[in-house]
């Protein structure tokens, strides 16, 4: 598919582009120009305009995204996600999954990392919906399995690609040498749970979850480790620029990565500039991918139109202000060269699924009530 967009800022690896035109030919940026680029008179998709702004995906390094439903009573206490996960089957977590999703593209993240029980069917829910899963296996957590080795190769068979697709998640200090073998070996980034300390033998590729909480912050600096945190909740009294920490959504009652930026930058937590590569390069570079607007990059791009109040002006003087804090929910969510989501509105999903999954949240709050009684 050849898809021709206009846009009044677009956001490059290294620069902020003005009055731009990009050219996505199968799933490849191919073209960044001023004027309309040739051989694109035939684009079969033209969108966009001046007053549009066009972003990377964003990048989820943690998500759970079968709990989505519940995060309101998780997060108040009301009810326990692991006597939650203990009554999901597969089949709950893929519709379950599908909200948490369908939320996640939305609001403009194409790639979110899966810690979820029965991760394949999350991944599968995700791929449903249009965005990019990675499957993250979980071990020594919650609700990982028996034989998380064993697990994690058949995924990571089964779901190797071009770009990273299956991930470790390390919640027991006890199996940190057999998870830094493994990591270093494949050359499979690990997110690592704040109760487990880095110490100098941690994998080479790690994603240190928990952000400023952390007490071993001088490891993660003096070996360039990536480091993860959700700025709504943070605790960490210093800047975390120097870090180029990515955003985890976890369970965020908002659920939604411009409005932990907004938090990051009115926290002074860091830059708006930060904030944004927080959500987009610095995501990328921890899970070892390409950047969209490169040329020769998978194109996983997010429209936003930025024509009126609220969601207004389109300042070329101040693009990251403006995506932070003057967009709103996106126009067109392009994943892979394709459109997932036009006008505002989901294409591979819609009203009928979100029934489907209400009646699925339902059941389990009969379950909680029956066991109550």
């Amino acid at each position: 598919m050849k898809i021709l967009i206009k846009a009044g800022l677009a956001y490059g690896k290294t620069d902020v582009l003005r009055n731009v035109h990009l050219g996505i030919e199968g799933s490849r940026l191919v073209a960044v120009t001023r004027e309309e680029p040739e051989d694109f008179e035939d684009a079969e998709l033209v969108l966009g305009g001046s007053d549009r702004i066009v972003s990377p995906g964003l990048v989820s390094t943690h998500t759970i995204l079968s709990l989505y439903p519940f995060r309101y009573s998780i997060v108040s206490g009301r009810k326990n996600p692991n006597d939650l996960v203990s009554s999901m089957t597969q089949n709950d977590v893929y519709h379950l999954a599908i909200l948490g999703a369908y939320h996640l593209l939305r609001v403009g993240v194409t790639t979110a990392v899966t810690a979820d029980p029965y991760p394949e069917s999350a991944a599968r829910a995700m791929i449903k919906v249009g965005i990019r899963p990675i499957i993250a296996v979980n071990v020594g957590c919650s609700w990982g399995p028996s034989d998380w080795k064993r697990e994690f190769m058949v995924l990571h068979e089964k779901w190797s690609g071009g770009e990273t697709r299956v991930v470790l998640k390390l919640c027991d200090a006890e199996e940190l040498g057999e998870v830094t073998a493994v990591s270093n070996e494949l050359g499979v980034p690990v997110l690592i749970d704040r109760s487990v300390n880095l110490t100098e033998n941690t994998p080479n590729r790690v994603i240190a979850l928990g952000g400023g909480s952390r007490g071993d912050l001088s490891v993660v600096k003096q070996r360039g480790l990536g480091l993860s945190f959700l700025p709504s909740v943070e605790v960490c009294k210093f800047t975390l620029g120097s870090y180029s920490p990515s955003i985890a959504l976890d369970l965020s009652l908002r659920y939604d990565p411009r409005a932990e930026l907004g938090f990051a930058v009115s926290r002074l937590l860091l830059t708006p500039e930060e904030a944004f590569r927080s959500a987009t390069l610095w995501g990328y570079n921890q899970l070892l991918m390409g950047y969209p607007l490169e040329i020769g990059s998978t194109s996983d791009l997010v429209v936003y139109q930025v024509n009126e109040p609220p969601f207004y002006p389109l300042d070329l003087t101040s693009p990251y202000e403006t995506l932070v804090f003057s967009t709103g929910v996106p126009e067109t969510v392009i994943v892979g060269g394709e459109p997932v989501l036009d006008g505002t509105v989901p294409l591979n999903v819609g009203s009928k699924d979100v029934e489907e999954v209400q009646e699925i949240i339902n059941e389990f709050g009969e379950k909680s009530h029956l066991e109550k009684n």
